[in-house]
């Protein structure tokens, strides 16, 4: 069967089409003619036959829908959102045999995981979310094809944040402060409202999460966030404080500590750098978030603002596997979506 009449054959329902990465998502589905059958949002939904008319979101609605059209295609939930409301369906839909896209990284990261691959089996559906972790990069299905091809995966390491990318490239060889570097990305819109979102690392751990469970991990605990070792690049007295009183006492807590941390690094070995990283050690049941040493030949050291993860294994032992690249934006997210989509066709 030709990939064109294979794409024909998928029935799309597309939750959060209204959002940035939703929007990019409808766009990237119009280039390859791929209508979608449903366009939802936060409190209304479309069926895009018939009259259109905006009804109230009803989860169950849409999953008879979806299953009453199976008989013209495969029915495919797309959720764009950070919904976790909507991530509670997951399960169900999956078991009645709808497959589930998404970039919505919370479940994956939780001890929900293991029931929603279940869920996959038995409903004979796909579940794929390969932009939870480095948006459109090819990261997590590298890593499930080098474990599918006889690889045995020994680490996997990740600059997982652009935000913390930029703010490590800025106070290397102490070119400028940690408070000027932070200020300077919320400047230009990289951090979160509250960057202590992005210095705390929390975000980096779901990502190392994901990247462990899907590289091979076993152990539970190792991929459990309240047991997990996950550095805050947030100063202790700052972690209550508003974000105005965090702006302005940055200098005071944070700066000489990260002056010291870079200066005892790069003065260890010529070229080494200081970069905020996962490291998932699957030998050794381990998964680290935090302040990573890197000696002049790590490929980190070339990452510049991008995401990158350097896979391990016993054949790609002296020198690892690199995927780079954007890790963040509307597009490339969409497309990397829209790539997981069109995969249902092969289930």
């Amino acid at each position: 069967m030709s990939s064109a009449s294979k794409k024909a054959n998928l029935m799309v329902a597309v939750i959060g089409y209204t959002g940035g990465v939703g929007t990019c998502l409808l766009k990237a589905m119009k280039t390859i003619s791929l209508e979608p059958v449903c366009l939802v949002r936060s409190t209304t939904m479309k069926f895009t036959s018939g009259d259109q008319k905006e009804i109230p979101v009803d989860y169950s609605l849409l999953a008879k829908h979806l299953l009453k059209e199976e008989k013209h295609g495969i029915p495919v939930i797309a959720d764009v959102t950070a919904s976790a409301v909507v991530q509670t369906h997951y399960k169900g839909w999956l078991e009645q045999g709808i497959s589930v896209v998404t970039a919505n990284k919370g479940i994956f990261a939780s001890a929900e995981y293991p029931s929603l691959l279940k869920a996959a089996a038995v409903g004979k559906a796909r579940l794929l979310h390969e932009t939870t972790v480095g948006a459109g990069l090819p990261v997590l299905s590298t890593l499930a094809a080098l474990k599918a091809s006889s690889h045995k995966i020994l680490k996997v390491e990740g600059i997982l944040s652009g935000t913390l990318a930029y703010v490590l490239g800025q106070v290397a060889s102490n070119k400028t402060s940690l408070s000027e570097a932070v200020l300077k990305a919320k400047e230009l819109g990289y951090t979160e409202p509250d960057p202590r979102d992005d210095l705390n690392g929390m975000d980096v751990a779901r990502k190392a999460v994901i990247l462990a469970r899907v590289a091979g991990m076993e152990s539970e605990d190792a991929v459990n966030l309240e047991k997990m070792t996950i550095e805050s690049l947030v100063p202790e007295p700052l972690r209550d404080c508003s974000v105005e009183e965090f702006l302005s006492k940055l200098s005071e807590h944070g700066d000489e500590a990260m002056k010291e941390k870079v200066t005892a690094v790069e003065s260890s070995s010529d070229g080494a750098r200081l970069h905020y990283a996962a490291k998932v050690d699957v030998v050794n049941q381990t998964v680290q978030v935090g302040l990573l040493e890197c000696e002049a030949s790590h490929p980190f050291n070339n990452a510049g603002p991008d995401n990158m993860v350097a896979i391990t294994t016993n054949f790609y032992k002296d020198r690892p596997l690199v995927v780079q690249g954007a890790g963040a934006g509307g597009d490339v997210t969409a497309t990397g979506v829209l790539a997981d989509i069109l995969q249902c066709a092969y289930q």
